[in-house]
């Protein structure tokens, strides 16, 4: 497909229209038309595709609970900390035990076992 786009991506590098993976908030929702950045890479969705991504994620009652948060530490060891809007919708709460997987150099898996 790639076939070039008449404007810039706001790096200034030019914009490509492709096929991308799709995954929000670990909702898959498969390959889709996208404009893509040659220089940054930056993937830019169509307004249907953003619509179909914020309707699934109304209906799994987890729009808006996305948070910023800063790591901290405690003795050796160092502390994220969840909001207890999350903590609330996971049913997590003081001394759950969660296990910790490194998806990525920049992703990190939680998983409440109990």
């Amino acid at each position: 497909m790639n076939k070039e786009i008449p404007y810039k991506c706001s790096c200034g590098g030019e914009l490509k229209k492709s096929k991308v993976e799709v995954e929000f908030f670990g909702i898959n929702f498969g390959l889709r038309d996208a404009e893509v950045c040659t220089l940054c890479g930056s993937e830019y969705l169509d307004q249907d595709t953003m619509k179909e991504i914020e309707a699934e994620v109304k209906k799994k009652n987890i729009f808006g609970l996305e948070r910023k948060v800063s790591v901290t530490k405690s003795g050796n060891s160092l502390v994220i900390r969840i909001p207890p809007e999350i903590a609330e919708f996971l049913g997590i709460h003081y001394k759950s035990i969660v296990q910790l997987f490194p998806v990525d150099k920049d992703k990190l898996e939680v998983k409440i076992v109990s």
